[in-house]
């Protein structure tokens, strides 16, 4: 089988859900066409004033398990141009794994510390063979759909935003439930180390992280809960 990458970025607006939603519902829908999704990411790029945005500027990608070529996952483009929000600027890219080249991962990586241009994404898809396509408005977001498949491809930057049975697990579940997902499930904390049946609670929220093309949970023993709980949570936001 073969992985495929598919990016997506810019296909919501202020009014609308976000990207890492349609991506989620676009990894369900390569499921019910027997793909096998292996999750979603979410990557950061560069927050800055003279590039336009959202939200936050990120960028997320499905990846899938496939027989074939990437024209297995090239209904996307379809999908996506279909279900984007009125007076978004999607782009999309669809690439088989093993066909992502270093200049597009560099290209990933350097939408996260400067500005890059659409002209340049467009000339480094079509370099590597790649399937790259706006699909309405301004078409910028073919930049964060290139970037983010060079970032997945790297395997060392990006958070899980689903995973087959991540949004499903409960507030309190052992650490050997997440490691059946697949998840490597971290101990940050110098001198302890968890065992399989150690409780740990979610908090409702558990993202793990992109390590070494994996998805990593880091936890930290919680003594106020008395169990491991995740590093990386939702944080109360600051009272003026």
């Amino acid at each position: 089988m073969a992985t495929l990458l598919i990016g997506l970025d810019d296909t919501d607006t202020q009014a609308s859900r976000g990207t890492g939603y349609l991506a989620r519902r676009l990894a369900q829908a390569c499921a019910e066409r027997g793909l096998r999704p292996a999750g979603v990411t979410r990557h950061q790029f560069l927050v800055d004033p003279r590039i336009p945005y959202t939200s936050h500027n990120s960028g997320a990608c499905v990846a899938l398990e496939a027989d074939g070529g990437a024209e297995a996952a090239a209904f996307a483009f379809d999908f996506v141009a279909a279900r984007a929000a009125d007076g978004s600027d999607p782009g999309v890219c669809v690439a088989a794994a093993d066909a992502v080249t270093e200049a597009v991962r560099a290209f990933g990586a350097a939408a996260a510390r400067q500005v890059v241009e659409t002209a340049e994404a467009m000339a480094l898809a079509g370099e590597a063979g790649l399937a790259l396509r706006p699909l309405g408005g301004s078409g910028l977001g073919v930049i964060g759909a290139l970037a983010a498949v060079g970032r997945r491809a790297a395997g060392h930057d990006g958070r899980f935003i689903d995973l087959p049975g991540l949004r499903d697990l409960p507030e309190r579940v052992t650490l050997s439930e997440i490691g059946r997902l697949g998840i490597r499930v971290w101990p940050v904390e110098v001198g302890r180390r968890g065992t399989g049946d150690d409780p740990c609670r979610t908090l409702g929220w558990v993202r793990p992280r992109l390590v070494a093309h994996e998805p990593v949970l880091p936890v930290e023993w919680s003594e106020e809960h008395d169990a491991w709980i995740p590093v990386d949570r939702k944080r109360p936001k600051p009272t003026e």
